[in-house]
């Protein structure tokens, strides 16, 4: 049940005002000591109870309201941990490096940012976003955007530091040492990394294409040899960008970069000089003969998330199909999406029955590697998977994306789908905010 926070220029600031009955809800005492923790803040102060006051309802002085920078609008969970009792969930959104970009994003795309306020209104707390460039790291204060209902639009505040920072951008060395196990998802891996960790699992490995991280031009012929085809692709890009498919035709090697119907042609020499200049940050990685549907790739993202903060699931699983003759399923056009059963029968043209197994496979996989993952890196709510059937329909991960686009089931124009998706996430942040 929420409760509601009011504040009082009377109250003395060592000291939290409620009635018994409200005490009780929360499992406080009279002339217990305690300290309150809002975000990141706390401060010590004394129960002491009044039937004057309302019911679920604390009382603070104006002095610790102003000092935690509780933002009095919003309903909120209280649970005592040990001597602390914590008010929240309090939780920030790092998605954008530039305050004007943010505030410009929440006011364009109100179909994308919308459902994080509903959400947070039906639980319970203060959610807002905020830019990198917005977080002032002496007072320990972010300007953000909170939802207004009244006024339906984005207002601008100044928040203290929440109790879980979820992001969507890179990070910066202070942003983590900043708040370390608070920030969610940690950064982890590049392209490489997530192999490595991957391939350290007996049971992952028939699902990985080879990858290698030799660049090199003896390592890409002996690739070569085994597969016919071999990507080159840059450790710290998504989205495709920087991405090659190499094949060797009468001694010379050819090339053709994603996004264009260009193939480039290479002697042995100037391969060798291609590779020099990749070799740092990039990677070799077997092609696998994707099963496509009008010579178009396809792929699935398989989305994990963590429920109520503590076990995973997946769901959704969203199809991609590429355009026709690309390398890939990331492309600058004709590139859509499609749910994952309808995906496969198009792909495969398999029974229903053919289907549901497929799709559970799929699920099974991407919990067991968001399993392994959360255990090698640190704290995560989510991961989005990159995966394709080959021909005989055995499955492969191609990435794991930990800053992945969850406005994926936007572009099936599916609203419910995006609306549980956001809610599972904020309510597995707001089950981990309150741990205090």
């Amino acid at each position: 049940m929420p409760f509601r926070i009011s504040s009082d220029a009377d109250i003395p600031a060592h000291v939290i005002l409620m009635n018994k009955r409200t005490a009780r809800k929360a499992g406080l005492t009279m002339d217990q000591e305690i300290f309150v923790s809002y975000g990141m803040r706390k401060v010590k102060v004394t129960v002491i109870l009044n039937k004057e006051a309302g019911e679920n309802v604390f009382l603070l002085s104006n002095r610790v309201v102003e000092r935690l920078r509780i933002a009095l609008w919003a309903p909120y969970h209280v649970r005592l941990v040990k001597d602390l009792l914590v008010i929240g969930p309090v939780i920030g959104m790092l998605y954008r490096q530039s305050g004007k970009k943010m505030a410009g994003d929440l006011q364009d795309n109100p179909d994308l940012y919308l459902p994080y306020a509903q959400s947070i209104r039906k639980m319970g707390g203060l959610l807002f976003f905020a830019a990198e460039d917005q977080i002032d790291y002496k007072s320990s204060e972010i300007e953000g955007f909170a939802f207004d209902f009244e006024s339906m639009s984005w207002k601008k505040s100044d928040f203290p530091f929440p109790a879980v920072f979820y992001r969507k951008i890179k990070s910066s060395k202070v942003l983590k040492n900043t708040f370390g196990s608070r920030l969610f998802n940690p950064p982890c891996y590049y392209k490489w990394k997530f192999f490595s960790i991957v391939n350290e699992v007996p049971a992952f490995r028939r699902h990985l294409p080879e990858t290698s991280n030799v660049i090199t031009k003896g390592n890409l012929d002996k690739m070569l040899a085994k597969y016919g085809s071999v990507f080159l692709k840059p450790i710290n890009q998504g989205g495709g960008a920087g991405m090659h498919l190499i094949w060797r035709e009468n001694g010379k090697y050819l090339a053709r970069k994603n996004f264009t119907d260009k193939v480039f042609t290479y002697t042995p020499k100037q391969m060798n000089a291609l590779l020099a200049s990749c070799e740092k940050n990039h990677i070799l990685q077997q092609a696998i003969n994707l099963k496509t549907h009008d010579d178009r790739k396809i792929d699935y993202r398989v989305i994990a998330v963590k429920e109520q903060g503590k076990t995973w699931k997946v769901e959704p699983i969203i199809g991609w199909l590429g355009e026709q003759g690309g390398i890939s399923i990331q492309s600058n056009k004709e590139v859509n999406g499609r749910y994952a059963d309808d995906m496969l029968k198009l792909q495969f043209n398999y029974q229903p029955e053919e289907i549901a197994e497929k799709i559970e496979e799929m699920k099974s996989l991407g919990i067991a590697l968001a399993k392994h993952l959360e255990g090698a890196c640190g704290p995560f709510v989510d991961f989005g998977f990159d995966m394709g059937l080959d021909e005989k329909g055995d499955i492969y991960v191609f990435e794991g994306n930990t800053l992945q686009e969850l406005r994926t089931p936007l572009w099936l124009d599916d609203h419910m789908m995006y609306g549980k998706l956001i809610d599972t996430i904020i309510e597995a942040l707001k089950e981990i905010a309150m741990e205090g």
